[in-house]
């Protein structure tokens, strides 16, 4: 099977993959269908780009460097936050998978949002988890165009992104079987990224493309966001998706930014405001009510 081919049913996967979770929801106005277009494309646009190489301090004090592991492993970094129930929702699930896959080559690695370690510790023993976690300053995230929690991102023995989802995982198998079976015939014919080239190709992409402009982050000050009338009343109403007592109006976080931009730049009138307020919610908190 060529690269090409496999990218493709890759690609078709992840639309399956959408499907099915679009289902299990409520139908949505047709604003939220479009605006759910819009961040699969950009998912999708991210589907064989090369993975930006990063590394940092696991929370045990173990060194991590993506580097290390690529064209040798399947590599699975699933980003995250404490305070977000859907990220606590798949932590068991993907903590089941990680246990019995971790003698293969397969390598699980979670990222926390800016959080402080203890808060971090806390949430690994309340749910007995065992894979490793790296306390992310903001950089990663980054790179790798975070913008809503949890997102769970799959590199293969190429290097390259070969899934990138966007909300809770139920299923572990139906989501990695898949793609650890296609990986294994990579191994096995040899097809896999050589360290000296990944580490020129990471060179050149230190972070994935910008595809959807929402994943920048908004300035302060003179360049912060300008919300109308309307705006204004759903920041001032909507509480903060990054888990803290504030509304999106008072609160600083990048999560609140990401709204404000989203409240300035893009068209609603045809929304009521609970449909927005909801809409902003999914996407940058996936399961949120």
């Amino acid at each position: 099977m060529t690269k090409a081919a496999i990218y493709g049913l890759l690609a078709a996967s992840l639309i399956a993959l959408g499907v099915f979770h679009y289902k299990l929801k409520p139908q949505p106005d047709p604003k939220e269908i479009q605006q759910a277009a819009n961040q699969m494309m950009s998912v999708a646009s991210w589907q064989g780009q090369i993975a930006p190489n990063f590394e940092g301090l696991t929370t045990s004090g173990a060194s991590f460097r993506l580097s290390d592991d690529v064209g040798k492993k399947v590599i699975v970094l699933n980003f995250f936050a404490t305070w977000c129930k859907p990220c606590r929702d798949e932590m068991p699930e993907l903590n089941r998978y990680f246990n019995a896959h971790k003698e293969e080559w397969f390598e699980f690695l979670a990222i926390d949002s800016e959080e402080h370690q203890d808060r971090v510790d806390g949430m690994m023993k309340d749910l007995s988890l065992d894979f490793p976690v790296l306390i992310d300053q903001g950089p990663v995230q980054k790179q790798y165009g975070v913008t809503s929690f949890p997102t769970t991102v799959l590199i293969g023995v190429d290097g390259r992104v070969q899934f990138y989802e966007v909300g809770e995982i139920a299923n572990a198998e139906v989501v990695f079987d898949p793609l650890l079976e296609s990986n294994r015939k990579l191994l096995a014919s040899g097809k896999i990224i050589s360290p000296a080239d990944y580490a020129r190709e990471a060179a050149a992409h230190p972070q994935l493309p910008r595809a959807n402009p929402l994943a920048d982050n908004s300035g302060d000050g003179a360049n912060a966001p300008k919300l109308d009338e309307r705006g204004t009343r759903i920041a001032a109403k909507m509480d903060c998706t990054c888990g803290c007592d504030k509304k999106v109006a008072a609160c600083t976080c990048n999560s609140s930014k990401k709204i404000k931009d989203a409240l300035s730049k893009e068209d609603f009138k045809d929304m009521k405001d609970d449909a927005i307020v909801r809409s902003l919610n999914q996407r940058f908190c996936p399961g949120a009510m």
